[in-house]
């Protein structure tokens, strides 16, 4: 039994103890840090939480898979992802963007901000990017003297990053690889170019299996955050509505824009400011909510917003 599973199992003993000797956040607290997210969602049901409005971008293919086993893969990766009953899942509209028209996509470094905004503009929270990359070859020796053992390494990967459209910077990313390795003299013999491609096509369906649920739990473990659309006297308007699961009391912690650092393209992004204030929803609609405010102030449109459970 691994450490992982022991722990699990140790805390599911120990968990009626927690509750019976300490207050009831501090409970939720030992269990989110604990137990995986899918765990933690069945031992806390009733936690409040909203859903997130998430884009997948189709899958980056520098590995030189082809069109049609990526379009599979990407498939692969949406459908994962889809099982999650805390993601809404949106696809960009066919030909409004291409990999090509990514600045530097190898490795999971996309600087693209026009995606950004567009997906700010259709109102996602945020934007998942996924690359294939290309298949790294490397010599090692992986002997002692004098038994030498040269062999080449084949490392096969893909690296995922979730972009948080309201601060426009990164929010999870991860990189699974896995390396296959035969001795120089087998590799001197065989067609390199016919190898990549079958490591390739038998590794990367296993590697989307193993990014999705990193992936979900990430997103689930971090604070769903948007902004203040408008404000009229003090009436103020949210973007997030009936569709992620808001319900009247709800309250936002909020957030003036904070310093700003200039990206790749050398487009500004506001980190989180300061926190001053929180504010109450006293009126659900489908995509937008009114809140008023509780303390603190004073607030102003595209103020950074944080849901507070």
């Amino acid at each position: 039994m691994n450490v992982k599973r022991l722990s699990e199992l140790v805390f599911l003993i120990l968990l009626p103890i927690f509750v019976v000797t300490s207050g009831c956040s501090t409970t939720e607290s030992l269990t989110r840090k604990v137990l995986p997210a899918s765990w933690a969602r069945k031992i806390l049901p009733g936690q409040p939480y909203l859903k997130r409005h998430v884009m997948v971008f189709p899958l980056i293919d520098q590995a030189g898979l082809g069109p049609d086993l990526t379009a599979q893969l990407s498939h692969q990766f949406y459908d994962l992802l889809k099982k999650s009953s805390h993601l809404l899942l949106h696809e960009p509209p066919d030909g409004i963007f291409s990999s090509s028209s990514m600045e530097s996509p190898q490795f999971g470094v996309v600087t693209n901000s026009s995606l950004i905004d567009f997906a700010e503009g259709l109102g996602m929270n945020d934007l998942i990017i996924a690359v294939l990359n290309p298949v790294e070859i490397s010599t090692q020796n992986t002997g002692w003297w004098p038994f030498d053992d040269w062999r080449k390494i084949y490392g096969v990967s893909i690296a995922v990053n979730v972009v948080d459209i309201a601060s426009k910077t990164l929010l999870v990313t991860n990189l699974e690889t896995e390396e296959f390795s035969i001795s120089l003299e087998d590799a001197e013999e065989q067609d390199e170019e016919a190898y990549i491609k079958e490591i390739s096509t038998e590794t990367f369906p296993e590697l989307i299996e193993e990014q999705a649920p990193i992936v979900e739990q990430g997103l689930y473990a971090k604070h769903w955050t948007g902004r203040i659309s408008a404000v009229e006297n003090k009436t103020i308007m949210i973007n997030a509505g009936k569709d992620v699961g808001l319900q009247q009391g709800n309250r936002f912690e909020v957030f003036t824009e904070g310093k700003s650092i200039r990206s790749g393209s050398g487009r500004a992004i506001y980190l989180f400011g300061a926190n001053i204030g929180e504010l109450k929803v006293t009126s659900v609609m489908e995509k937008h909510s009114l809140a008023e405010p509780v303390s603190g102030g004073p607030f102003k449109a595209k103020q950074f917003i944080r849901f507070k459970p």
